[in-house]
């Protein structure tokens, strides 16, 4: 046993130094060599393998709820509570667009092929909550703009209403299925659709 124990590797904890608020979420790259967090000190960080911060996504204006990569790293998506959905690109930490929401933005998927992304937002106000679906695909890319590159409205919103009781639903994770033929989003109420 005492063999084995020295061939079997060891796993260690990585220390993440940059944060001044709590963490809301953590995520590994696809290759497994980046890692991505995100807190409620409005500033998302991208890591090395050993801990060093080696970017940060500065911008947001609230906590961010949920961030996810796409699959070759080159670009991040970003949920805030500022009603906002920004796009980033991984190796400069530049901006390429802000996606506006009526509510605080809780959670964010990139669909495979990364040619569109999926948003979920909480109600506010007389607005139910809403999954909304962008497309972010090459054909959809207008270089003439640098503000707004893609387009700003989603091509399909989901309005989530009120449950059998009358209350309101907070929807708290979503995740595209299927090649993306279906969305699977949990709530807070323990329901998933």
């Amino acid at each position: 046993t005492e063999r084995r124990q020295k061939e079997s590797p060891t796993m260690r904890p990585i220390l993440l130094k940059g944060h001044e608020r709590s963490i809301t979420v953590v995520k590994y790259n696809y290759d497994g060599d980046l890692l991505f967090t995100a807190s409620k000190d409005h500033v998302p960080s991208m890591w090395a393998e050993s801990g060093e911060r080696i970017g940060t996504f500065n911008g947001h204006k609230g906590t961010i709820w949920d961030l996810d990569v796409d699959r070759f790293s080159t670009r991040v998506l970003t949920a805030s509570a500022d009603a906002t959905c920004r796009l980033w690109e991984c190796s400069t930490g530049k901006c390429i667009q802000n996606f506006p929401h009526r509510g605080p933005v809780r959670g964010v998927a990139w669909a495979d092929g990364a040619q569109m992304f999926a948003t979920i937002s909480d109600p506010f106000v007389e607005h139910n909550a809403q999954i909304s679906i962008y497309d972010v695909s090459e054909d959809s890319y207008n270089a003439n703009n640098q503000d707004a590159p893609y387009p700003d409205t989603p091509r399909l919103e989901i309005d989530l209403p009120k449950d059998a009781d009358g209350k309101r639903v907070n929807p708290t994770n979503i995740v595209f299925l299927n090649l993306n033929e279906a969305l699977f989003v949990t709530f807070d109420n323990g329901s998933i659709r």
